[in-house]
């Protein structure tokens, strides 16, 4: 517990209510591994590493299975979450149809200066060698292009969307022919964006998006099993 520790003295400068504040550093635990999946969460154990009350880490965990991160199960309170294969195809679908609505609303509104930023971008990720650094580039494309469209309740939606996929993200940034492969999406996806291609643009998006959820998939213990 000691990296959980420095996690919650990090977050604890931010100013926000401590329910947050708990909520991020463990959320930052869990997708680091210091948690695994399906490993229960104990609200005493994790009030005393706090110092705060229970009703602060109840508070914590109800948002973080708003989140999709932690499960709620009754009599057993809070486990980290563990997706099935039907969660994840349920999630890509929802995210294909998001993802396609907010590149369509927003191809009409970029500019000039968009998509050198989204070029500067695509840059920085090809140079960036952290986890979190590529991490953060990567929704930052995405987010940049999605911003334009204007739509700041569907993109909460598909913010919430990805971080239930997070954990399984940072296994698949580990591996270099992913990042080849999204970075070659990116690419595509911004040239049919600058040559207003909506059709296209939405094309390679769902292929982008359904090739991820694959790749997840794989990685499910539950998969493993049955293969």
């Amino acid at each position: 517990m000691v990296q959980l520790s420095s996690l919650a003295q990090a977050v604890q400068e931010k100013r926000q209510p401590i329910s947050n504040v708990v909520a991020d550093a463990l959320r930052e635990a869990i997708f680091s591994g210091v948690f695994k999946q399906g490993e229960p969460l104990r609200q005493d154990a994790i009030a005393k590493q706090f110092s705060v009350s229970q009703v602060t880490v109840r508070e914590a965990l109800r948002l973080l299975g708003e989140e999709g991160v932690v499960e709620i199960v009754p009599r057993r309170g809070a486990i980290v979450a563990c997706l099935s294969e039907d969660d994840v195809r349920e999630i890509v679908e929802l995210r294909v149809t998001l993802e396609s609505t907010l590149i369509t609303k927003a191809i009409p509104n970029l500019t000039a200066a968009d998509f050198a930023e989204a070029e500067r971008i695509i840059s920085q990720l090809e140079k960036a060698k952290n986890l979190e650094e590529q991490l953060a580039l990567n929704v930052d494309f995405h987010g940049h292009l999605y911003a334009k469209a204007q739509r700041p309740r569907t993109l909460a939606t598909l913010e919430r969307l990805r971080v239930a996929l997070e954990p399984y993200l940072r296994m698949l940034w580990t591996r270099s022919e992913y990042k080849s492969e999204s970075q070659d999406d990116h690419r595509e996806i911004l040239g049919l964006c600058r040559a207003g291609n909506v059709r296209g643009a939405q094309r390679v998006l769902a292929s982008h998006i359904s090739r991820t959820g694959e790749a997840i998939i794989s990685l499910l213990p539950t998969h493993g099993a049955r293969s």
